[in-house]
């Protein structure tokens, strides 16, 4: 199987992802998937219905947006006003999503705001850093979401996202960099790269900073058997 990096650049998460997963479709699962999209912020949410997987595995009961769900929250009144408000909100409404699969390892969102046995916003501590910090670093905003703490080794299943950094590349322009471990993009990538876009989008405007790029790398890179439904997804022959 393939080690060697491979970069896709996109504009938009629809064009990256679509080209990935021809890339999978021709030459099979690979190490080092690098998706840089250099435009995330012009994403229309409702573009991305027509690649929902659903529409050719309608058995699989979670569509795009609800994986994108697990990362960050759908725009809603919540996300104006108070922040405090918004994370005490959602984290209500996320945990008791929980309470109802207690056996689930859990959300991506959740470990953002309440990580850990000691339950650290780790989100809000990086928009507070980004509003009040005078030094301006480049690098120095990490979001950890998984820890030996909480996770053991596991040859399949989540989390499979496994840290973030925020990146100012600019005096008043944030970045966003994403590893996965393993990374399905069947049934996964995209509402993942959705959920990643709306997670850099809040920050953004929490900060009051200018959206830059979502960079995603892929350690494995994969299909999950479903060549022929992608196939079918992406209308090719």
């Amino acid at each position: 199987m393939n080690t060697e990096p491979h970069i896709i650049k996109a504009p938009g998460l629809i064009e990256a992802w679509r080209s990935a997963a021809e890339l999978l479709v021709r030459d099979g699962d690979r190490f080092n998937l690098n998706i840089h999209i250099t435009d995330p912020n012009s994403l229309d949410e409702a573009d991305v219905a027509s690649f929902c997987h659903r529409r050719v595995s309608p058995d699989i009961s979670k569509s795009v947006y609800d994986v994108a769900n697990t990362i960050f929250p759908s725009n809603s009144k919540w996300h104006v006003g108070d922040l405090h408000r918004f994370f005490a909100h959602y984290r209500n409404v996320y945990e008791r999503g929980q309470r109802r699969h207690p056996h689930a390892w859990g959300t991506y969102f959740l470990r953002l705001i309440a990580f850990g046995k000691g339950k650290e916003n780790q989100l809000g501590k990086v928009i507070e850093g980004l509003a009040n910090w005078k030094s301006k670093p480049k690098a120095a905003f990490v979001l950890h979401l998984s820890s030996t703490e909480l996770d053991n080794p596991r040859p399949l299943g989540a989390p499979c996202w496994q840290y973030a950094q925020f990146i100012r590349s600019g005096g008043d322009v944030l970045s966003l960099s994403a590893v996965y471990r393993s990374h399905d993009y069947f049934q996964k990538a995209l509402g993942n790269f959705v959920g990643l876009t709306r997670l850099l989008r809040f920050v953004c405007e929490r900060s009051q900073m200018k959206s830059g790029t979502l960079t995603c790398l892929s350690t494995y890179a994969s299909l999950q058997n479903k060549q022929a439904k992608t196939r079918q997804l992406l209308g090719i022959k």
